[in-house]
């Protein structure tokens, strides 16, 4: 349920292991756990597990729907691997009074050790000294006490265990990797900043070219060249310039202007009409989010419609903006009745394909008194669902419908 930018930058980096010159490295002792407070599970010290366990340590926030998209997953590889000393730990840095309710609400959703972090110590151990900054971040520490790997928790983490309890992770490999992703990672920012030459671009993607048959593909399914990531690169630069003038409010002789310079040095995949409607849907968005989350009733009223016309068709942004709108504890005008009409919009835009999204609006209705609905969605959001894990999950959101349904 995240919300879809436009952007160039390589899908795969999401969840790619990074490990930075300036950085901890990959095959360095661990930091120790410094916690304030257990809230569910047993206390890990690192120190007395180690020769005897790999520890999993994940940072996570309640307020992020990509972290609790990923705790299902996570409860399945703990039972999974149970039997083979992994130890899962979830490090939040929010209070007890939010963790708490919200892992009893969880229950056996959440079936692993759950911390709170002291003062971010465990944080700056970890998410700081390797460099990382987005959550969730789940970081592998072996059974000699080494952190061998890092990444998002729904990417390669399983596979990896696998090969680190089987005692045939390949470290080095592992580190010639995260080199290559540095790079990569420095040559977009590079790119669209335009910090970097031409040359150097030039020099950069090769390089990574190399990396690319070394490893046998830095990307799952993705053929790789120098000269393509040049032409992404140039293109990203291109439209970073035109998302500024669009969203700062160029009047449309500039943006007319603008486009007829970049538009012959674009792809011809890019339709650059397409693209200026999703970046105007996306500020609109993100101005209706903002009136909302400062409790201004009235600005939020007046952008509502043309959120929704902006958005039209695009199910994962519509989806996104209802799940906020019903859930995010921070929004002081939450509006569930345009939340449901956001909701609905997604349902009908994905064709009532995605479980997800189905879930989505079975909330809505929910929220908004429709509670024989809600259960009726809800039973196709569980049909819907492909992963076990997520579907045990829907089924427990079903199941707390149809409790509150009973007289």
């Amino acid at each position: 349920m995240r919300m879809k930018l436009v952007s160039l930058a390589v899908p795969a980096l999401a969840g790619a292991v990074l490990c930075l010159a300036s950085a901890a490295q990959l095959g360095e002792p661990a930091a120790p756990l410094k916690i304030r407070q257990w809230v569910k599970g047993d206390p890990v010290d690192l120190a007395a597990v180690k020769g005897r366990k790999i520890v999993v340590v994940e940072f996570w926030a309640t307020w992020c729907p990509p972290c609790r998209t990923s705790i299902p997953h996570l409860t399945e590889l703990q039972q999974k691997f149970k039997g083979k000393d992994v130890l899962f730990v979830g490090v939040s840095d929010e209070q007890a009074s939010v963790v708490e309710p919200f892992v009893k609400k969880m229950g056996d959703q959440m079936d692993y050790a759950v911390a709170i972090d002291d003062d971010r110590g465990t944080s700056k151990g970890y998410m700081e000294a390797y460099e990382q900054r987005g959550i969730p971040t789940a970081f592998v520490v072996d059974k000699a006490g080494n952190v061998v790997w890092v990444g998002h928790p729904m990417a390669e983490l399983e596979e990896t265990l696998k090969l680190v309890v089987e005692g045939n992770y390949d470290l080095q490999r592992a580190k010639r990797r995260g080199e290559a992703m540095e790079l990569v990672q420095r040559f977009f920012q590079g790119a669209q900043a335009g910090s970097v030459s031409d040359a150097e671009l030039k020099e950069m993607a090769q390089r990574i070219e190399a990396f690319d048959r070394e490893l046998g593909g830095l990307f799952p399914g993705q053929s790789f060249s120098a000269e393509e990531m040049l032409k992404q690169a140039r293109a990203g630069r291109l439209l970073q310039r035109y998302q500024e003038a669009v969203t700062g409010g160029a009047t449309p002789e500039e943006l007319a202007a603008i486009e007829e310079e970049i538009r012959p040095q674009l792809p011809p995949e890019i339709d650059l009409a397409q693209v200026k409607r999703q970046m105007l849907a996306s500020q609109r968005m993100q101005d209706y989010l903002m009136a909302a989350f400062q409790g201004e009733q009235e600005k939020a009223d007046g952008l509502a419609k043309q959120t929704l016309e902006g958005l039209k068709g695009q199910a994962e942004q519509l989806n996104q903006l209802a799940w906020l709108l019903l859930t995010e504890e921070q929004i002081k005008y939450r509006d569930r009745k345009f939340a449901l009409e956001a909701a609905k919009a997604a349902f009908d835009a994905s064709k009532g394909a995605d479980a997800s999204i189905i879930d989505t609006y079975a909330r809505a209705l929910f929220d908004n008194g429709k509670t024989a609905e809600a259960i009726e969605y809800q039973k196709k959001a569980v049909a819907a669902a492909a992963d076990e894990s997520v579907r045990r999950q829907l089924e427990e959101t079903l199941k707390d419908y149809q409790a509150r349904a009973k007289p």
